[in-house]
């Protein structure tokens, strides 16, 4: 009981501090902006929890959209905290998204993007995207999502991750 009482205390302490502080009351909200190229999305998270972090999706109405796996090659170009742009290129498996509406990777950070830790902004991701021998790499041209397009992009706030996965989902509808 004791430690009930105690638990209940803190929590009340606690939230008088975070009242105290100023803070507007969606300071913990997670921002997310979502890019679309053709069949691929790109959205941004901010914020929260999943702050800084990206995730990236293949549409099922892009044409590799009925294929049992996809793997993305993602072309990640970014400023590095020791200066200069640095340009990677690695392969990512996206799982297919339980909802039916595509394919899409867990949330990443820019250093998991990149496969470098001294990955400081992005500029731009080129995206291809393959199942088996079956490309879709806009016609060799590559879907393209600069740091910029984020600007413009659909956005969406809200205090939980749910919401926010939610958002992206109804992006992969569209």
């Amino acid at each position: 009981m004791k430690k009930i009482i105690a638990a209940a205390v803190l929590m009340f302490i606690g939230a008088g501090m975070v009242k105290a502080s100023n803070y507007p009351s969606d300071y913990y909200n997670q921002n997310v902006r979502v890019v679309q190229a053709g069949p691929a999305i790109v959205a941004n998270v901010s914020g929260g929890a999943m702050g800084g972090k990206y995730v990236i999706g293949y549409k099922r109405t892009g044409i590799l959209g009925g294929a049992e796996n996809l793997t993305a090659v993602v072309r990640t170009t970014y400023a590095s905290y020791s200066g200069g742009t640095r340009v990677t290129e690695r392969t990512v498996q996206i799982g297919k998204e339980w909802q039916g509406t595509g394919f899409m990777t867990p949330a990443m950070s820019l250093s998991e993007l990149a496969g470098d830790g001294d990955a400081a902004q992005l500029i731009r991701l080129e995206l291809a995207f393959v199942s088996g021998s079956q490309w879709d790499s806009n016609w060799g041209a590559n879907y393209t999502v600069k740091s910029e397009d984020f600007r413009n992009a659909a956005s969406y706030s809200a205090p939980s991750e749910t919401a926010v996965w939610n958002f992206i989902l109804g992006q992969m509808r569209n």
